[in-house]
């Protein structure tokens, strides 16, 4: 029996490959074009400041370009260059830290991390603003009937008719197809096509000019997750990863996964793999052509749920799991230096800001967490939501200052400043929005429960 099941999986995943192979054999590769009137997904453009997408790779917020060449999403300047900041009294400081990373820290992130010019609206201490308190309610809820297409009051409804309450935000285009949960939302450099990934065993690939699904795969599998780096698209699949370049059509299935791949991350020159059996498949990337990754290792720790997400800050790898737990993984030596057990259930998505840790959790809370004076990791800020929290992701806002988008159950996206986590705004969906991917100049992507696909542009946002 086992020995058919694996002739089926073999079969399956070789329908893929060839599939796909064909697909982007198709797809002839065109040279980075400026803006143009087709190329905002094929709708009017909403305001001046509505962008293009430019084919080259979305660098995630406050991505770390020094010498760990594929670190993604946070500002690391600690001394060390390792860990969080130890949690003494410049956590409640305006000085700036001094970084010792060298060139690892732009100007722009040294803006960032210093917190510039702050808004009125926004406490001038360090402080993670009111403690336990949860966000501040807004006064702008969206209307439901609208929201189904049927509020007869118009412009006299005393309730918001908008998918958002940030000024300056607008939807650029909705975009039809999947019908069940997105897995995932990839740009890859060198293309001008987005990747989505969904639970409903289909890769979507979208034409940035037009906003039109080009194609259509039938994975024959359920889809876990998908992610790009550089011009490689990496997807997620049961017992298997799927790698596959947009500029040479190299199609590869990378072997030595136990489980559904429910995500990945980039550090160091390899790619990490976190699956449902609670381990985390790593492959070595490579200069050879033939091979260009290389099966390295398998990290198991005593994970005892699936690894649900992963984030990368300085030399360390950082997982969260099924299990309720947090740990933290040295790249130099992939072994597990700590866990964290503060969360109460799944730990659902993570960040690395500054020098701190931010986690979400299906418990409805948002965690902060800093370097106690032992070297360990202690929760330094609790927020409490009344919702589960499902997804976090950041980006710098026109002036350098760091926003964070953090998803919840009941369909809201708040955005919110950060330290203080005081709310600009919100983002509203009729489902649970479980992916967020920052493209170029200021555009958003997110993909709910239902698959709905939308794009966002938040006006005069530095990417």
């Amino acid at each position: 029996m086992k020995h058919q099941q694996l002739l089926d999986l073999w079969s399956q995943s070789a329908k893929v490959s060839v599939f796909l192979k064909c697909v982007f054999y198709s797809m002839s590769y065109k040279a980075p074009r400026r803006f143009s009137n087709g190329r905002n997904f094929g709708v009017a453009r909403q305001q001046d400041s509505v962008a293009d997408i430019v084919p080259r790779r979305p660098y995630a917020p406050y991505a770390n370009k020094g010498p760990n060449k594929w670190s993604r999403n946070l500002v690391w300047t600690a001394s060390d260059g390792n860990m969080p900041r130890k949690n003494d009294n410049t956590y409640g400081s305006t000085k700036t830290q001094p970084s010792e990373l060298g060139t690892s820290v732009s100007n722009q992130q040294r803006r960032s991390a210093a917190y510039g010019k702050r808004c009125s609206s926004v406490s001038d201490s360090r402080g993670w603003g009111s403690y336990d308190k949860g966000s501040p309610k807004s006064k702008e809820c969206l209307c439901k009937f609208w929201k189904d297409g049927n509020c007869k009051k118009g412009d006299q409804c005393s309730f918001l008719h908008s998918w958002t309450s940030l000024p300056g935000m607008v939807m650029v285009a909705s975009l039809d197809g999947h019908k069940k949960d997105l897995k995932g939302i990839a740009l890859p450099q060198g293309s001008d096509k987005l990747f989505s990934a969904s639970s409903d065993g289909t890769l979507r690939i979208w034409d940035c000019h037009t906003g039109q699904c080009v194609h259509t795969i039938n994975l024959q599998a359920e889809a876990g997750s998908l992610m790009s780096e550089g011009s490689w698209v990496f997807l997620g699949l049961p017992n298997a990863v799927k790698a596959f370049n947009v500029q040479t059509s190299k199609d590869l299935h990378l072997n030595g996964v136990v489980g559904q791949v429910r995500a990945m991350t980039v550090a160091n020159g390899m790619l990490f793999a976190g699956t449902s059996s609670g381990t985390i498949s790593v492959w070595k990337a490579t200069d050879s052509e033939s091979d260009p990754f290389t099966y390295l290792t398998s990290l198991e720790g005593d994970n005892t749920g699936e690894v649900t997400c992963f984030i990368v800050g300085g030399q360390r790898l950082y997982s969260g799991s099924a299990d309720k737990t947090i740990k933290v993984w040295d790249l130099s030596t992939l072994e597990c230096t700590m866990t964290l057990r503060q969360h109460t259930d799944t730990v659902t998505s993570l960040l690395c800001w500054d020098q701190y840790l931010i986690s979400a959790s299906l418990d409805g809370t948002i965690k902060v967490w800093a370097c106690s004076e032992n070297g360990s990791l202690k929760v330094t800020n609790t927020r409490r939501q009344e919702q589960s929290v499902h997804t976090l992701c950041g980006m710098s806002d026109a002036e350098g200052k760091p926003i964070v988008f953090c998803s919840y159950q009941n369909g809201i996206v708040s955005i919110c400043d950060l330290p203080s986590f005081e709310e600009r705004g919100k983002m509203f969906s009729t489902n649970t929005v479980g992916a967020i991917t920052v493209g170029p100049e200021g555009l958003l992507f997110t993909g709910d429960k239902s698959g709905k696909l939308r794009v966002w542009n938040l006006a005069g946002t530095k990417v």
